[in-house]
Order: C-alpha cells, then structure tokens, then sequence
C-alpha cells in the first residue's frame, strides 16, 4: 500500500465515511452522499462490506473501528469511481450523530504533469 504522507497537501482528497442504519454512506471532498455498502454486528464484532468489489474488514471492536480499517482498504481510483457511478443519497439521521471517520487519499497526477519532488 503506498505511503498515504508521501503526496503534497494540494494532491491529497478528505473523504468520510459514516455508519448509519446498518448502512455505510461515503462523502467526498465536494460533499456528495453516497451509499456504499453495508455494516453488520457478527458474534465476533462489527464488519463493514462493500457493495461493490470484494472488500470487507476483519471484525472490529465498534462501528467507527470498522469504518477506520475500512478507511485504510480504499484507494482514490476505487472510491472516486463509486462517486461516479453511484447517485447521492439523503439521510434519514443527523449525521454528526453517526459513527464516523475522516481520511485523506492521494489523488493520482494527470500523465502530462511532472510529479514534484517532496523535499524541494
């Protein structure tokens, strides 16, 4: 997995995602609402699942835990992909009362554009 602190700040997206109704909503950085997949209390904790993909988290202790491992399996090409495919949603809930948990993702240069040296 690449170095998510590698990127500099203007090449970075902040995405959140949120536990809701056994439901996980996704947004991004222009503040659009999608619903991505589901997150379901097993005997052995919580786990979330895409609907898209094959991706699920180990069981995690709580629902934000769930989200934060899932956080960490998300590329910005995967979820950049599912903003585009998938309409936006409304909530039924105050969000701010959801579990949830905020991440950045680097966003991949165009081809025609040189990449930056960090250190310079």
């Amino acid at each position: 997995m690449k170095d998510r602190k590698s990127a500099t700040p203007e090449l970075r997206s902040r995405f959140r995602l949120f536990a809701l109704h056994e439901r996980i909503l996704a947004q991004n950085p222009d503040g659009k609402l999608i619903d991505i997949g589901a997150i379901t209390k097993e005997a052995e904790g919580h786990v979330a699942r895409l609907d898209v993909g094959e991706i699920s988290t180990a069981p995690q202790q709580s629902p934000r835990d769930a989200l934060a491992s899932l956080s960490e399996l998300l590329s910005f090409d995967y979820l950049d992909g599912l903003f585009t495919s998938i309409a936006p949603t409304e909530p039924h809930a105050l969000l701010d009362e959801c579990p949830s948990v905020q991440f950045m993702l680097d966003e991949p240069l165009p081809l025609d554009e040189p990449r930056r040296d960090p250190g310079r």
